[in-house]
């Protein structure tokens, strides 16, 4: 009985009036059992009333938001700022759904957060590409993509989208590869095209996949322990990317940090020109140097 005294309000607040005899056949019990529900719903402070007549039937007040709910504010509060979040960082703003959302739980919008993870001249690309991925994830599509890889070359790879993950600033895809036969991060930023393909997959259920990876990677990765200083003039950008840094007598950043991928430390360290330097271990800096004579090769 609760569950069709719900089902009335719903009903009525989608429809600007019903009679007994439609709801009675909706529901199939009888139109007195209706009245009684009416009744009901009245003494329990929802503004129902019925109009007599040839053209009557029973109505709600048009502006009348469910607030009694089961959901306590605090339950609706944090609904509507996970919501709020969510639409931040999904790439899309179903504005009219939100509002809609917000007039059922009976809360006015407030804009607490506002999220830009793409740079600012592609966010539309980047928009398109985490659309495209998430309706394929959703629908069990296969995807083709061009992705670059670490090495530098880009191959066509044939996927099926599983899940979209965040992490350590930026997007990443999981997938089963059907060329690598196991799956596979690709990060959304070397995704150069991308097919959604007209074959489905049979769905499979994608628990947590960045913790588990990240325990994976960390016991079969070998890692580097590399010190460097990095002078006053870069002092901004070395707070914004790196921790543990500790300011030496004459001013200069001091870092130390385990690294997997020592390819990237190498640009890295060669994107911040003069004012870094590698002051352990030996052999980082030896590949420093050699890469500093490639470049000095070319320009001669």
């Amino acid at each position: 009985m609760v569950d069709r005294l719900f089902q009335i309000v719903y009903m009525l607040m989608e429809k600007p009036q019903m009679t007994a005899k439609e709801l009675s056949e909706v529901f199939e019990v009888s139109e007195r059992t209706i009245y009684r529900d009416v009744d009901k719903l009245t003494l329990a402070g929802i503004p129902i009333y019925t109009n007599q007549g040839k053209n009557g039937g029973i109505s709600i007040l048009p502006d009348y938001v469910l607030n009694k709910t089961v959901l306590t504010k605090d339950e609706k509060d944090r609904i509507l700022e996970s919501l709020n979040a969510l639409s931040e960082v999904t790439f899309s703003k179903d504005s009219e759904t939100m509002s809609k959302l917000h007039a059922f739980l009976g809360e006015q919008h407030q804009d607490w957060i506002e999220i830009a993870f793409s740079s600012w001249g592609n966010s539309e690309e980047e928009a398109s590409l985490f659309a495209k991925i998430k309706d394929a994830i959703l629908g069990h599509y296969f995807i083709e993509i061009l992705y670059s890889g670490n090495q530098g070359a880009s191959t066509k790879r044939k996927v099926k989208p599983l899940k979209l993950c965040f992490k350590d600033q930026a997007w990443y895809l999981y997938a089963y590869c059907c060329l690598r036969e196991d799956y596979r991060f690709f990060k959304l930023k070397r995704i150069s095209k991308l097919i959604v393909m007209d074959t489905h997959f049979e769905s499979e259920k994608v628990g947590k996949v960045l913790t588990q990876s990240s325990r994976d990677y960390a016991q079969n990765v070998k890692t580097v322990r590399v010190t460097l200083e990095i002078s006053q003039d870069m002092a901004f950008r070395a707070y914004e990317e790196l921790t543990n840094l500790s300011v030496t007598d004459q001013g200069t950043l001091v870092c130390t940090m385990d690294v997997t991928d020592e390819n990237w430390l190498i640009s890295y360290i060669l994107s911040y020109g003069s004012h870094i330097r590698v002051l352990e271990p030996p052999e980082i800096k030896e590949r420093v140097m050699q890469e500093i004579e490639k470049m000095r090769t070319m320009y001669l």
